[in-house]
């Protein structure tokens, strides 16, 4: 074969960088009922100037006017705390898949399946508590190539968690989690430099029979 013996190097493969940062608050709220006067448009009496005024074609009006008491329930928050971070993403590019070629173009990126779970640890004596965030997600990037060929990949958060120290009383813990990409990029590790030459030679011996 005619390449048989030689040795091919391949440079560094190109990577993709994301960085997303997450938002995650905690709440501690209370179920409270309320008292509300219920508004509506009812027709009133005009006044009678207003009559003479338009005595040839009819005159409406309205005004909002109290019609009943409602009761509903409603949240109040009774403390709050929020927490910002990043969370670093990174991918290599394999030439095993022929297409969608090398990188060049990021065309999305996007977060889907959020997941996350609350719990809550009193801590006695007193009202506070720790309250903890579990929580998982994906991210989908979308690149193009060289020859606009597209490909989507997912990358996976893993275990993610957050706490924070609330003051509860009586009331229940209630967590969002809000994640978005802020920053992309496609970025090339630097080729590793040669080595020392060997100080071996080949030696061409002949032998004769």
């Amino acid at each position: 074969m005619a390449n048989k013996g030689n040795l091919f190097h391949v440079g560094p493969s190109p990577i993709i960088l994301v960085t997303v940062q997450e938002w995650v608050v905690f709440n501690i709220v209370q179920s409270a009922l309320l008292l509300i006067p219920a508004w509506g448009i009812q027709p009133v009496s005009p006044p009678v100037n207003a009559l003479a005024a338009h005595a040839g074609r009819p005159l409406l009006y309205e005004e909002l006017q109290p019609r009943h008491i409602e009761l509903i329930t409603a949240e109040r928050v009774l403390d709050s705390v929020y927490l910002a971070t990043e969370n670093l993403f990174q991918w290599s590019y394999s030439s095993s898949s022929p297409t969608p070629g090398v990188p060049v173009k990021i065309i999305a990126c996007g977060v889907k399946n959020i997941t996350a779970r609350q719990q809550l640890v009193p801590i006695p004596p007193g009202s506070h508590a720790l309250a903890r965030a579990f929580y998982n997600y994906e991210i989908l990037v979308t690149y193009a190539d060289a020859a606009g060929h597209t490909a989507t990949i997912t990358l996976m958060s893993g275990p993610r968690w957050q706490r924070a120290f609330v003051s509860a009383g009586p009331g229940r813990l209630e967590v969002q989690v809000k994640v978005a990409c802020s920053r992309i990029e496609i970025t090339t590790p630097p080729a590793p430099e040669p080595g020392p030459a060997s100080p071996y030679k080949p030696v061409r011996v002949w032998v004769c029979v």
